[in-house]
């Protein structure tokens, strides 16, 4: 045990339970410090755990969660960060908080969840057993120039640890793409029927091959860019899911049940989920923990109690107004809130949608431009417009068809939270990450969280 991994195990649970007792999340700043006292930390602190590292454009907190929890259902423990904070950083005072100042585990395993672009030094550091991409999509555009911009970095990761398993979503061409480029074994999870009862879609209108830009060809499709494709000029196809969902049983309002095919046999499970989209989440994080080695019944088991994340789906009781919270990162994340809340019938009478552009949002915010808010907006929508970016969110409202008259702007959010307690009835936030996050600290200081999706 050297003398400076002690120190910055040491300095990193000082400087967190300091950064607690005043308010903080307290994630980043620990771990930045224990990586500058010893630069191998990550490395050092990763030897020995069981490691399943989620990482992808959307969905990567949602199924870490549902791995954690399953972990932790099944063996007591788990090395993980509940507030998803998933840079180096981040990921450093997960692992320092999971040891002794003498550097001795306190969990065999370790949930990772990682940002697309931190895999290239997370993986040669952690040598994961299993590595879980859940889709790669357009994202923030002045991080990544392109959408194969993040598969490469994913690329160069797997590359550096040739043991790491790859759990990939074959209905996404750029996430498969992945498997050409590396040596690692492969196992594939899809969705092979409708997410959506009402058969909503968000399809591109033209998915172009990421190998030789010819339109692609689908048998089917599920949303976005995402579905059993073909490309009529190069060949490169759809692979067969080892996981996939085959048929959405029954659904809830807080639930479903799913048949899920793994391999050739079929089995019937819970899912305490709703939205669409999470069906995906869903199958990865059951193809993630099989993969890893967990007994099916265990990971089936975490599925049907599972308990969404902070700023996902959460519903604050806020003096009698059922305020829900929703977290928007992209366009096409984005346009999947829209058609779960436009699935649900009569379209949110209440919005509220706070808009900024901090590191973690992405500087440019030009994607709301291509969320379709006219699926929910109309001339009777009462909202409310908020955060740092307000006016671009405020002119896009508009246009989707808001009357001015019903639109007005808060930028303070303790006077945002008395706003809502005001109304009296249901209020749908959408906001994206920096400004849910301090919209969320105001509604904390007062308010508890109502667990929406326990059963």
């Amino acid at each position: 045990m050297s003398v400076k991994k002690s120190a910055a195990i040491a300095t990193c649970k000082a400087s967190h339970k300091i950064m607690r007792l005043l308010g903080r999340t307290a994630r980043a700043l620990p771990g930045k410090i224990a990586m500058k006292i010893d630069p191998g930390i990550i490395a050092e602190l990763a030897v020995g755990h069981k490691t399943i590292v989620i990482t992808g454009t959307n969905g990567k907190t949602t199924t870490t969660h549902i791995v954690q929890q399953a972990v932790i259902n099944a063996y007591g423990t788990a090395a993980y960060d509940p507030s998803s904070t998933n840079l180096e950083q981040g990921i450093a005072t997960t692992l320092c908080l999971d040891s002794t100042v003498s550097g001795k585990r306190r969990s065999d395993w370790a949930v990772i969840e990682c940002d697309e672009g931190a895999t290239k030094t997370i993986l040669p550091a952690m040598k994961p057993r299993v590595l879980v991409v859940t889709n790669l999509y357009r994202d923030q555009v002045d991080r990544y120039t392109s959408w194969t911009t993040a598969r490469d970095y994913i690329i160069q990761a797997a590359k550096s640890s040739p043991d790491t398993v790859l759990v990939l979503d074959a209905d996404c061409q750029v996430t498969a793409s992945i498997a050409d480029a590396v040596s690692n074994k492969v196992v594939w999870f899809g969705v092979e029927c409708p997410v959506y009862e009402e058969g909503i879609g968000d399809f591109d209108e033209v998915v172009e091959c990421v190998e030789c830009g010819t339109p692609l060809e689908f048998n089917s499709r599920t949303f976005a860019h995402l579905g059993d494709y073909r490309c009529p000029s190069c060949g490169r196809a759809h692979s067969r899911p080892d996981f996939a969902c085959t048929r959405i049983d029954e659904r809830r309002e807080k639930s479903c049940t799913l048949t899920m095919r793994i391999g050739d046999e079929e089995r019937t499970i819970q899912a305490n989920i709703r939205a669409g989209y999470d069906i995906y989440n869903a199958v990865a994080a059951i193809a993630g923990l099989v993969t890893t080695g967990m007994p099916e019944k265990e990971a089936f088991r975490a599925l049907a109690h599972f308990t969404h994340a902070a700023h996902r789906f959460e519903i604050f009781d806020i003096d009698g107004t059922p305020t829900r919270l929703l977290l928007m990162k992209n366009t096409a994340g984005c346009n999947q809130l829209i058609n779960m809340l436009a699935s649900e019938g009569a379209a949110p009478k209440h919005l509220v949608c706070l808009l900024g552009a901090e590191i973690m949002d992405g500087i440019s915010t030009e994607w709301i431009q291509d969320v379709r808010w006219e699926q929910i907006c109309g001339p009777d929508t009462l909202a409310i417009v908020g955060g740092p970016k307000h006016e671009d969110m405020r002119a896009r409202l508009v246009r989707a068809g808001v009357d001015e008259r019903n639109l007005s702007v808060q930028t303070d959010y303790a006077a945002l939270v008395r706003d809502m307690a005001a109304i009296g009835e249901p209020v749908t936030v959408i906001a994206n990450c920096s400004t849910i996050e301090a919209l969320r600290l105001e509604l904390v200081r007062k308010y508890q969280p109502v667990d929406y999706w326990a059963e």
